[in-house]
């Protein structure tokens, strides 16, 4: 019967084998991942939050009034 920590080695051997695509893959997708973090939002974006922000601020104060 294998143990949890018996099944963590293993997993631990094969993605610290850098032949292994899985471990290539993984690898790949965590700098991926690390750089897109890093990276700032565009002020034409935030603007477009912005403006979405008011709009349903805008909606929801006519909101109440018509439930009035």
């Amino acid at each position: 019967m294998s143990t949890m920590r018996d099944m963590t080695n293993s997993n631990r051997r094969r993605a610290s084998d850098a032949s292994d695509p899985n471990s290539q893959i993984s690898q790949k997708l965590r700098e991926l991942y690390s750089s897109v973090q890093e990276e700032a939002i565009p002020d034409r974006f935030l603007d477009l939050l912005e403006k979405l922000d008011d709009a349903e601020k805008a909606a929801g104060s006519g909101d109440k009034n018509d439930k009035e």
